[in-house]
């Protein structure tokens, strides 16, 4: 049995209840008169005096119990409702309120029945709207659900269900986005990935095709074989940034966050590229305050460390000999501020916003005799969002000073 068919027959016996209170209610005070009626009845039988006494038994002054009035009418033939007209009268009434009674509840069953086959009907067509609306958002359909279904947002049942119906689209629909933006990357990952593994794979065969020449002089042969040291080393270094930014694009890498010493951690950064610094006679100084040197923030110490080498990096490899680069911390009311500035090629204004983005590099000449393949910055910035914080370029000094201003700022 269904829970709407039980309500129904509950409703119906409450209602029958209730009804046949009513009519035993109604036919008590009736048969309460018919009483007082056969009293009288009986008091003016009784009387002597039936002319002289009924005026006053009339007006009910005088009383008699019913078990007496009951053997006075049945000394005169007075034994059932029947034989008397206020008795008919009286049968006559109750038949009336007891078909007045069933009639209102057989109303009442049809009402009742008729609501709820409206109830049912509007569930069933407000279920078939839902049922229309989660097939559009499964065929990519999805627009304003509540603007479409604004007629039953008055129930409050129902508007809570279509605003989760509303969230659930959207969420689809930001699932899908994300889905064909994934898929877009993916495949500009693979054509970055080829292009940049083209060069260095094409320079090895070229110098083993090369080198299979029995003509050639041990000078050349040493020459093509540093050569091809060279093409392997870079090809080295190129697959194992290509790793990492395929590890943190598909979330492999995961950064363990960890309360520590912020300052460990720049200090390891500064000592990790101090001898390339040192061979191009660049100097590297660090500016950091007494409250730096305590001070311990949540953060992934390794990668963390990886992207400030990468910043690093950059800046001794774009500058000329002799010149300076300067790592200035600063401690600000919620985040940390590094400062990484160097004194070499900068950066020109309409690359600004591009120095951030996955293989990238510069069309300068001094960009292009340095190896590289345009990751270091893309894989620190990926790692700085990693840590809820920023990098971005200081342009407004960029443009009174010469070389490169970095700026990166993690939250604590």
């Amino acid at each position: 049995m269904s829970r709407e068919l039980r309500r129904y027959l509950m409703e119906l016996l409450l209602s029958l209840l209730v009804i046949g209170g009513v009519i035993s209610g109604i036919i008590g005070i009736r048969y309460q008169s018919y009483q007082r009626e056969l009293e009288r009845i009986a008091l003016i039988l009784k009387s002597e005096e039936a002319q002289q006494d009924a005026f006053q038994i009339l007006k009910g002054n005088e009383r008699i119990s019913e078990r007496d009035a009951n053997e006075i009418l049945k000394r005169y033939g007075y034994t059932d409702p029947e034989d008397s007209e206020a008795g008919r009268q009286f049968l006559e009434d109750c038949r009336a309120v007891f078909a007045g009674g069933v009639i209102c509840w057989f109303c009442f069953a049809g009402i009742l029945g008729f609501e709820g086959y409206q109830k049912r009907k509007e569930s069933e067509k407000q279920s078939q709207d839902i049922v229309e609306e989660l097939e559009k958002i499964r065929a990519g359909e999805y627009g304003q659900i509540i603007s479409e279904l604004d007629a039953y947002m008055e129930n409050q049942g129902w508007k809570k269900i279509l605003d989760e119906l509303d969230s659930l689209g959207s969420y689809v629909d930001m699932i899908r986005s994300q889905a064909h933006q994934e898929k877009e990357e993916t495949k500009s990952l693979v054509t970055d990935l080829s292009h940049q593994l083209k060069t260095p794979v094409a320079a090895l065969s070229s110098c083993f095709d090369i080198l299979k020449n029995p003509d050639l002089s041990e000078e050349e042969r040493r020459e093509f074989q540093e050569r091809m040291e060279q093409q392997l080393y870079s090809l080295e270094q190129l697959i194992g940034a290509l790793v990492n930014i395929s590890r943190m694009e598909t979330g492999m890498i995961q950064l363990h966050m960890e309360e520590s010493r912020i300052f460990d951690t720049i200090l390891e950064a500064v000592n990790r590229i101090w001898i390339k610094a040192e061979n191009k006679n660049i100097e590297i100084q660090m500016e950091a305050g007494e409250e730096i040197e305590d001070l311990r923030i949540r953060h992934d110490r390794k990668w963390l460390g990886e992207a400030l080498i990468n910043i690093l990096d950059n800046g001794v490899k774009y500058s000329p000999s002799g010149t300076m680069v300067t790592l200035r911390v600063f401690r600000m009311t919620s985040f940390l501020r590094i400062e990484i500035q160097d004194q070499g090629i900068g950066i020109p204004r309409e690359n600004y916003h591009k120095v951030f983005q996955r293989f990238f590099r510069g069309k300068q000449p001094e960009i292009q005799k340095e190896e590289g393949a345009g990751v270091g910055l893309y894989l620190a910035r990926r790692i700085i969002e990693g840590h809820h914080g920023t990098i971005s370029l200081d342009t407004r000094r960029m443009k009174k000073e010469k070389g490169t201003v970095f700026v990166v700022q993690i939250p604590y």
